[in-house]
């Protein structure tokens, strides 16, 4: 017994005396580092990147023709593998040419493949991009919410204690004590729930960083992108000219009419080239050859004629398809976002001029008016409830209006700057 409690002391000592456990630092939630990280570490866009330099690394075998050949031919051999020195060698050397537009437009193709993986990898460095920016803004959302709510909590123990001493001078009843505490409840639960909201937007943060799921984040000095200034006209033609996916289309339009070309053009003969130099038994060459041949195009106008032209014509056509489809879908994308954003733009200005400040104003005149008992407590609540609520949806356009620009920029394929305004020739051009 003794010695139970003997250990039971020394472990509470222990206990007493050891250092706390240090929770992990919060990293600081600014936009450009996570975005630059998540450009590191994602893998999607890795492999975006190893196919495009794929692609480019097969542009060069694609002009050249196939390797020459080198023989030698034995004659004269009293049996098989039987080389003697009553046999003749004859030493050859051929090279076969295919017809230059075969090169030519061969090259092509694979430059265009090269081209559109470069463009598939920049559209994917948008993607990432916008995955994390939009739990980005969830996180912003949940924390100012937070904030605010705090704030109206602060601001619930403030009536309820004046309803509390109002209710000991006989002033005003139980039931205006009770409904400020029921209120004090109400927020308390929004408060756990926006909580859980926050933690789930920095899981998500994390989940694309490849960081714990359980790291915190704090959110830097505020940043606001300042009110829109595009029409839809002009984002339109910077999403035709900048949008990767875009140019990709397009890139696989001018690749299907290089192959149609090509398709076409097969049939032109290749030039095969040899020279030989026998050697006869005695030591001394005595004969020199050249062959000089053309391919014959039986079997390949027959394939041609057969499917293969028409089918290069059908490839040309669902490319431009594909390209008219998928245009339609980046205007509509366009004109989504464009939307939204103006629309929590125009709110916030709204908020921002009226809705904000005369909520505040109604709070401090419902209290004044309850202290000096020319309102009821009733009418104190109604007003908290429209300062929280004014608070939250202020935050909530400020999210939409970040979220909705993130989205903007994904449609037009860059950033909505002064250099795109001007042209969108850098993000076409191919390294």
């Amino acid at each position: 017994m003794k010695r139970t409690v003997l250990w039971s002391a020394i472990g509470i000592a222990l206990a007493l005396t050891a250092p706390p456990v240090q929770a992990e630092p919060a990293r600081s939630a600014d936009l450009p580092t996570l975005i630059d990280q998540a450009m590191r570490k994602s893998p999607g866009l890795q492999a975006k990147k190893r196919a495009y330099e794929a692609a480019r690394g097969r542009v060069i075998s694609a002009w050249l023709p196939d390797d020459p050949m080198f023989g030698v031919d034995v004659e004269g051999q009293p049996d098989f593998f039987n080389f003697s020195g009553r046999a003749d060698n004859e030493y050859m050397v051929s090279q076969t040419i295919p017809f230059p537009t075969t090169l030519i437009l061969r090259g092509q193709v694979a430059l265009r493949d090269a081209q559109m993986a470069f463009q598939q990898y920049k559209e994917k460095e948008r993607d990432v991009i916008w995955h994390l920016e939009q739990p980005y803004y969830e996180f912003y959302l949940a924390k100012k919410t937070g904030a605010a709510l705090e704030e109206v909590r602060a601001l619930l123990e403030k009536l309820a204690e004046t309803a509390r001493r109002r209710y000991e001078a006989n002033q005003a009843s139980l039931q205006d004590v009770l409904k400020a505490q029921i209120e004090r409840s109400k927020v308390d639960i929004e408060l756990y729930r926006t909580a859980q909201e926050e933690h789930l937007a920095q899981a998500h943060l994390s989940h694309i960083l490849n960081l714990p799921l359980n790291t915190p984040y704090e959110l830097p000095e505020e940043r606001h992108s300042p009110p829109l200034s595009w029409t839809h006209e002009e984002l339109e033609q910077l999403a035709v000219r900048m949008r990767p996916e875009l140019r990709a289309a397009e890139l696989g339009i001018k690749r299907a009419k290089t192959s149609r070309a090509l398709a076409l053009t097969r049939w032109l003969p290749d030039v095969t080239g040899r020279i030989e130099a026998r050697q006869f038994r005695n030591g001394n060459p005595r004969e020199r050859d050249t062959f000089i041949g053309v391919t014959v195009p039986v079997w390949s106008l027959l394939k041609g004629a057969g499917g293969e032209w028409k089918s290069a014509g059908k490839d040309v056509e669902e490319a431009e398809a594909a390209y008219q489809e998928l245009k339609n879908e980046v205007l509509l994308s366009v004109h989504e976002a464009y939307a939204k954003a103006k629309t929590a733009e125009h709110a916030l200005g709204v908020y921002e001029q009226f809705t904000l400040p005369q909520a505040k104003q109604q709070v401090e005149l419902a209290l004044s008016a309850y202290e000096a008992g020319r309102a009821g407590f009733l009418e104190l609540i109604d007003a908290q409830r429209m300062l929280r609520d004014a608070q939250m949806a202020y935050y909530t356009f400020q999210a939409q209006h970040e979220m909705a620009l993130s989205s903007l920029r994904l449609a037009i394929g860059g950033p909505l700057s002064d250099e795109s305004r001007a042209t969108g020739a850098d993000e076409r051009r191919t390294p």
